[in-house]
């Protein structure tokens, strides 16, 4: 069997659900890795970094920390950015960041077809992340690009041409350095400059690292999870009205979103010793394909897996991942995602599909789209 079909780009599910039923664990005759689907698998990997390790994510010579690192080293790591995320920061954010999709929001006309990604979920938490970070708001296209080529190496998928676009994005990043430096602000970049592990500061590559990570983990993701949120909404009437009629379940149905249709389908893992799961030997150095999307559907876990449910009670998906490596961007994609559905819904109390040609991300691990056509009327 082979893991990279063509068909799961547009519904890797039936897919995931076959594997699951039948066959536990198996090799990816493209790849070489193992597949794992079902829940408990997932999650145990996930958890077991000592035998388990993340740097089978390293996509080439684009190594990011903290997501191709294990402890000690990503403990250290992990705390100089927990403290840029931290509750209290993102509570001061808060109020802008409604402002902001408010703004955006009120620049869709209604009953006209509109590419709400390119109008919403894009620019949203481009915006979000530039003044985080400190760049200047007429950097958010480029934002976006060197992020989908950045994206796309990880993932083995980017094509040459693309490795322009990730070389201009660490000189920018490097050309930061100096200047936060000597002039520290209130943002991301100056904190990673400026921050010391052990008594010592970060090296020119490891800053440049950590300021791509940031950069992804602030609007890949929160873009993926906000056009799948709509996608699923705009083929069910009855679920927008139920949010507009009681927008206190949009909480519910970010993440009702993450689990039915995860923005991160998998991460890549490497057995670090010799083991045998459910009766295959696997050896030190074999990767693990970690497919977190299907474990979310998985219905020795979940009630009726496959559908899409305001009301469900139990929902510990594993989207954001599970462990140390929980995703440090997780609160700020739930924050945007809210805002985002608060400003639409309170403008807007219907919304339909709209003509115009769909494009999904061509990419196995995230799940999204580039393009999305949809009619929103007042």
């Amino acid at each position: 069997m082979r893991f990279f079909q063509p068909e799961l780009l547009e519904d890797p599910y039936t897919s995931y659900a076959a594997w699951q039923a039948d066959t536990p664990i198996w090799r990816d005759e493209g790849s070489g890795a193992w597949v794992l689907t079902r829940h408990d698998d997932v999650r145990a990997v996930l958890k077991n970094s000592a035998e388990f390790s993340s740097d089978a994510m390293g996509g080439g010579d684009q190594r990011l920390p903290l997501l191709t690192d294990d402890p000690p080293l990503h403990t250290k790591l992990r705390k100089l950015v927990d403290r840029a995320f931290t509750v209290r920061m993102l509570r001061s954010i808060e109020g802008w960041v409604s402002e902001l999709a408010e703004h955006m929001v009120a620049g869709i006309s209604a009953h006209t077809p509109v590419d709400i990604v390119q109008q919403l979920t894009i620019p949203l938490p481009v915006a979000v992340i530039a003044r985080m970070m400190g760049i200047p708001g007429d950097r958010a296209e480029d934002f976006k690009r060197w992020s989908d080529a950045l994206t796309g190496t990880l993932a083995g998928s980017s094509p040459k041409d693309r490795q322009a676009d990730v070389m201009e994005m660490v000189g920018y990043f490097g050309s930061l350095i100096p200047q936060r430096r000597a002039n520290p602000g209130e943002d991301l970049v100056s904190a990673v400059v400026n921050a010391e592990i052990d008594g010592e500061r970060l090296s020119d590559q490891q800053i440049i690292g950590f300021n791509m990570l940031l950069l992804i983990a602030g609007n890949e993701t929160t873009t993926n999870l906000l056009g799948n949120y709509l996608n699923i909404l705009a083929g069910r009437s009855d679920l927008y009205q139920a949010l507009h009629t009681d927008p206190k379940l949009i909480d519910a149905g970010v993440e009702e979103t993450l689990r039915f249709d995860a923005p991160v389908q998998f991460l890549m893992r490497r057995a670090t010793c010799p083991m045998t799961l459910h009766g295959q030997k696997i050896a030190a150095g074999d990767h693990v394909f970690v497919v977190m999307a299907a474990a979310n559907r998985d219905p020795a876990v979940y009630d009726c897996p496959d559908e899409f449910r305001l009301d469900r009670a139990k929902n510990h998906h594993h989207s954001f991942g599970f462990g140390i490596h929980f995703c440090i961007g997780a609160p700020l994609a739930r924050l945007e995602a809210r805002a985002a559905m608060q400003a639409l819904l309170r403008r807007f109390p219907h919304m339909r599909r709209a003509p115009g040609v769909n494009e999904r991300v061509a990419s196995p691990i995230l799940r999204g789209f580039h393009h999305l056509w949809l009619a929103f009327e007042e």
